[in-house]
């Protein structure tokens, strides 16, 4: 018999080889989808555990509390904590308690409690700028008595009762006093502190305020006036609005009545306030000549 000499038919095996290949890849291709798929799901179901433990161990709960406590880094925190307090809280406050009695400067208070809160605020009402402690200065007062009532009392920053008050040397208006201020800023109001050992017949029941950029004592005419105040109670607090800011860097207080006769005028503290500062340095306008008294 003759061999076959045909030429064998090869086309269908290669074809079918290759659909064999193309079947395994798509199938590693889809098994590789279900793993990434698989992975990216557990990662982020781990995601979403680990984020909601952070989440219920951030709570203050009495558990989370007493954990955290009694951990070392709590106990750790909580030690520090208590080392600064006990070294800067508690002195400062045993000291403001003691300062007449001890004998220690009030100006010391002051500065260790604008430290302490890390700005400037009295009584909750902003920056005053007449404040020793934020660079206000008394360039004259016409009647003052000195020592524990000395004329200091009206700008130190401490209106509390454990402090005494300034009183004037006598009753006899009008009383003048000339300030500067460390900075040019817009005056916003104008606040008297009363004490409360002071009788009310010695609390300011009007004044007058005036300002200027240069300083009165070479330049009287550039005082102008910022208005006159009235108050209409012996209030231990009073505070006047200025209805139009204006800028100044000296300022003139006339007391001119009070609410009776003791002989003398009294105040726990007077403040002018306002920004620490003009950033954009307003321009005031300037008196003309004397100012109407």
């Amino acid at each position: 018999m003759k061999p076959d000499m045909s030429p064998r038919n090869t086309g269908n095996s290669r074809g079918s080889s290759r659909e064999d290949w193309a079947e395994r890849q798509a199938r590693v291709s889809a098994e590789r989808l279900r793993w990434d798929a698989s992975h990216e799901a557990k990662v982020q179901a781990d995601r979403e555990t680990r984020a909601a433990e952070i989440s219920n161990s951030a709570r203050l709960t009495p558990e989370n509390i007493r954990r955290r406590l009694s951990s070392s880094r709590g106990l750790t925190t909580l030690l520090v904590f208590s080392l600064l307090f006990a070294i800067g809280v508690i002195p400062a406050v045993m000291a403001l308690r003691n300062t007449q009695e001890e004998g220690i400067d009030p100006a010391v208070i002051r500065r260790i409690q604008v430290g302490l809160q890390q700005q400037s605020d009295l009584d909750g009402e902003g920056f005053d700028l007449l404040e020793l402690v934020n660079g206000g200065e008394l360039l004259g007062i016409t009647s003052t008595a000195i020592g524990e009532h000395g004329s200091d009392r009206l700008q130190d920053g401490l209106f509390d009762p454990q402090f005494k008050a300034w009183r004037s040397a006598d009753h006899a208006f009008p009383i003048v006093l000339t300030f500067k201020v460390r900075y040019r800023s817009p005056l916003q109001k104008v606040i008297i502190w009363n004490h409360p050992d002071e009788p009310t017949a010695s609390y300011i029941k009007e004044l007058q305020v005036l300002a200027s950029l240069d300083d009165p004592r070479i330049n009287p005419e550039a005082m102008v006036e910022i208005g006159r105040f009235k108050v209409s109670a012996p209030d231990p607090k009073v505070v006047f609005d200025v209805e139009t800011p204006v800028t100044f860097r000296f300022a003139t207080i006339r007391i001119l009545s009070t609410f009776g006769q003791v002989g003398y005028v009294s105040a726990a503290e007077l403040g002018l306030f306002g920004p620490s500062r003009d950033p954009e340095q307003i321009p005031m306008p300037r008196g003309s000549g004397p100012v109407p008294i």
